[in-house]
């Protein structure tokens, strides 16, 4: 009897181990999966015309209602000024908006962030009419009056602000205009000027972030989920319905290619867009008239509420410094 000295336990184990690993992963990604497209859905997709319209999109938040209600009541003594607008977006959605004429011959586009709508813009109308600007306040694809089923991670939304500025310099005339976004909204702006899009002359920006994939893996950590596969799971569902690519097409990158004047508002208390980052924002810029004022307090997208004498005198001083 011969022995041919082959021992099929090693191979057994390999197998095995393949085995499990690989069906552990699977079973990681499916599990993973379901939470993904929850969050995406919950996040991303407006699934009935309730969600995202046009009033206070956090009540229970006692800061946000006094900004709600401190700009719905400048809506209501400027009403007289206001003009329905509206647009065609590049992919045919259908756009609503406000613009509030005061004569002037320059106008601020306010772009809020993401489950904002024109009404919350109106918290920031009265820093750039002071400043003799007519006010641009629209409804964010998704959001309010405007159609669409997906946001865009403020890639869509720049080349929407891109067709806002073509509608209101055919319609009114106007051919200055600076961009005062917030969150998703300065993103957005980041985009359109880097475009080098003629009307704008320049932007104002309150937390931005280097990437969206960033923001999705900050957010699903503060609420205690995985953030992998979790996060690059939301990113495929962003390429498959939103069309686009927030792992290649990032605001780090677009930033590069500005070149107008440029003020980043930035909170040391951002738990969204981290203050980490925001150096490393102002840094690469391309702008070469770019600056940056700091708030210890206020939460993202809460910073003027919480310095309001401060944040209006930086806004201020820039665009009467470079304008």
């Amino acid at each position: 009897m011969t022995n041919s000295g082959f021992n099929p336990l090693p191979l057994i184990i390999i197998i095995a181990l393949v085995v499990i690993i690989g069906g552990g992963f699977i079973f990681m990604w499916i599990y993973c999966m379901k939470i993904a497209k929850k969050q995406y859905t919950n996040m991303f997709i407006r699934e009935t015309k309730d969600k995202w319209a046009r009033g206070n999109s956090a009540p229970e938040n006692a800061e946000h209602t006094v900004m709600f209600d401190t700009g719905m009541k400048w809506g209501t003594e400027n009403a007289a000024y206001m003009k329905e607008i509206e647009m065609t977006a590049f992919d045919g959605l259908k756009m609503k908006g406000e613009y509030f004429d005061f004569g002037y011959d320059r106008a601020c586009l306010i772009m809020a962030g993401r489950a904002e709508t024109c009404k919350y813009c109106y918290y920031f109308a009265d820093l750039y009419q002071k400043n003799k600007f007519n006010i641009i306040v629209v409804d964010p694809r998704a959001a309010g009056l405007s159609e669409g089923r997906y946001t865009g991670a403020g890639m869509l939304e720049g080349k929407d602000v891109a067709s806002w500025l073509k509608v209101v310099h055919e319609q009114f005339g106007i051919d200055h205009f600076v961009i005062h976004g917030i969150c998703i909204g300065s993103v957005a702006a980041i985009y359109v000027a880097s475009e080098h899009n003629p009307l704008v002359d320049a932007i104002v920006l309150e937390g931005p972030f280097i990437s969206f994939y960033n923001v999705l893996c900050q957010r699903t950590r503060n609420l205690g989920k995985p953030s992998f596969p979790v996060c690059f799971q939301m990113g495929l569902l962003f390429k498959k319905l939103a069309g686009i690519d927030i792992f290649g097409n990032t605001p780090i990158k677009a930033i590069r290619n500005v070149e107008v004047p440029q003020l980043m508002i930035c909170g040391r208390q951002d738990v969204s867009s981290l203050p980490k980052y925001f150096d490393r924002i102002n840094e690469v810029s391309g702008s070469k008239n770019k600056k940056m004022v700091w708030f210890d307090e206020g939460a993202h997208s809460h910073l003027r509420i919480r310095n309001l004498e401060g944040y209006d005198k930086a806004v201020t001083d820039f665009i009467n410094e470079v304008l």
